[in-house]
């Protein structure tokens, strides 16, 4: 089985956030399941990004945000490369969940290509494609087995 992780769900595998309990102990039994955990290729981009506001901000030494990003590294996400059949997908998506962006619709995009559900930590999103139906998307950051609306979600890093 596969499923697919936005890059709020990495990221709390290395830095403390309200909701790194519950998503560490979720990917930890994804991994002893032999779950695939997959992602697009732009999680990276976000990490990096969001380590770079981390350590802006003076919550993180340079050091510290590279150390992290070696870590998330290694959490053995398959990354998938951006196709255009993949970018009109992330653009369809956008527009179905009414955004203005289309970077958290690509995680959709890869979900929907791979047939796998998808979680998220960022509660606006994942409401949003429950309410228009899409019940294989969850939110990472509850304890619960089926996340509901997802309004238990933390921050957005990205």
């Amino acid at each position: 089985m596969s499923l697919v992780v936005d890059s709020n769900v990495l990221m709390a595998q290395a830095i403390d956030m309200a909701y790194s309990a519950v998503a560490r102990s979720r990917f930890r039994d994804w991994l002893d399941s032999g779950t695939i955990l997959a992602a697009p290729a732009l999680w990276q981009y976000e990490a990096a990004s969001a380590l770079r506001k981390l350590t802006s901000r003076r919550e993180l030494t340079s050091e510290q945000a590279h150390r992290i990003l070696d870590r998330l590294y290694t959490l053995g996400v398959e990354s998938v490369a951006p196709t255009p059949e993949l970018q009109r997908s992330a653009l369809s998506w956008a527009e179905r969940l009414g955004r203005s962006k289309a970077y958290d619709s690509a995680y959709l995009a890869v979900a929907e290509r791979l047939e796998a559900p998808f979680w998220s930590a960022d509660r606006h999103l994942v409401r949003n494609a429950r309410a228009l139906g899409f019940d294989w998307v969850h939110d990472a950051t509850t304890g619960e087995s089926d996340s509901g609306d997802g309004a238990n979600a933390g921050d957005d890093l990205g």
